[in-house]
């Protein structure tokens, strides 16, 4: 279904003709339809123009919203998707050009990540006294550490920074943990892991202060 919109705009006294066209706009969040991606309600802000309503539920447009009339030109829209607490999931700004006619644009919102800043110890070392060299960080393993998903392998320590940054991750709770390495002529050692790996919220838009502690194996 999709909504049509009685809008106040800023140009409405403009007459119409050829200088202006028919805006449609459809929706998907992260590929999938709003209700598919929890998104319980949909805002539209256009740069100098006023919409009313500017906010709708899923369930009256889950396909997306027809604008109405634009005088020929480009403008700014944001859409912002929102979870049933009223938490900004995803969102989407993109420039859309109106010509005479028909207008219609297909738009995929993204979901709005989250960040990690990760510090870590080594049975409470930090890396030049533990020895390690380089850090493998795990998102998301179980609970007696074994390795979800390898977001990468990096230095132990950066700019006197025993720590890195994870960026993109779903908002949510996430669990974290680490494999220290110690680089030897004969290939990469292992040195500790966590063994209790932490939880942390994930906030959409905010980054998230991290730490995990390493132990030794196993």
């Amino acid at each position: 279904m999709r909504r049509i919109l009685m809008l106040s705009l800023l140009a409405a006294a403009a007459c119409g003709g050829p200088s202006r066209g028919h805006l449609v706009v459809d929706w998907t969040f992260s590929g999938v339809s709003c209700a598919n991606a929890g998104v319980a309600n949909i805002a539209i802000d256009i740069t100098n123009e006023v919409l009313t309503p500017s906010t709708f539920a899923c369930r009256d447009a889950a396909v997306g919203v027809d604008l109405g009339s634009y005088l020929v030109g480009n403008y700014d829209l944001t859409i912002t998707g929102y979870d049933a607490a009223g938490t900004v999931t995803h969102q989407q700004t993109q420039t859309l050009a109106v010509h005479g006619g028909e207008n219609q644009y297909a738009i995929d919102v993204p979901a709005i990540t989250g960040n990690a800043n990760i510090s870590w110890t080594f049975d409470g070392k930090n890396c030049a006294t533990a020895g390690v060299d380089t850090v493998t960080i795990f998102v998301d393993p179980d609970a007696r550490g074994v390795p979800g998903f390898n977001a990468g392998t990096v230095a132990c320590s950066t700019l006197n920074t025993d720590g890195a940054s994870v960026e993109a991750l779903a908002p949510g709770s996430h669990t974290f943990a680490i494999f220290g390495w110690r680089t030897l002529s004969t290939g990469p050692q292992l040195l500790y892991r966590t063994h209790s790996p932490p939880s942390y919220l994930i906030e959409a838009g905010k980054t998230a202060n991290v730490f995990v502690s390493a132990e030794s194996p196993p």
